[in-house]
């Protein structure tokens, strides 16, 4: 692959490991959460939004990442699934994930989770560009 490609400068620094966004890792790591939990029972049509992101400041005593998520779904039913029992189930992915966060970013983290019904989101075109999966 050496020959054929062009020569030229880097693209990105030496140091930088992706072009991707602290709240997307965030949300995959939600999102993987979820499925891990869940396991059969999770809609595969879930999609996780990071809707708030508040590093510490630098003079925080207990510096803290405040971060709020929405979990999208299409229908009620999955809803019912995704909270569970008495808020049990998105209570534990809330837990898990919070763990994994903190362990991510090295940092602790305040985790809220919000999980919301956006009917038929999947076949809206310009839902579906806003959750970035058309350009």
């Amino acid at each position: 692959a050496q020959g054929i490609l062009p020569i030229s400068p880097p693209l990105y620094d030496e140091d930088t490991l992706t072009d991707r966004s602290e709240r997307f890792f965030a949300s995959e790591m939600i999102r993987a959460t979820l499925f891990e939990k869940l396991k059969k029972e999770m809609p595969y049509c879930c999609e996780v939004r990071v809707t708030e992101f508040k590093e510490p400041k630098v003079e925080d005593k207990n510096p803290t990442i405040r971060m709020k998520a929405t979990i999208l779904v299409e229908r009620d039913s999955q809803k019912g699934i995704v909270v569970g029992k008495g808020g049990q189930k998105i209570k534990d992915v809330g837990v898990d994930a919070r763990k994994k966060l903190e362990e991510f970013f090295g940092e602790r983290v305040h985790l809220d989770l919000f999980v919301k019904v956006d009917k038929d989101w999947r076949r809206n075109e310009k839902k579906l560009q806003e959750y970035g999966y058309l350009p």
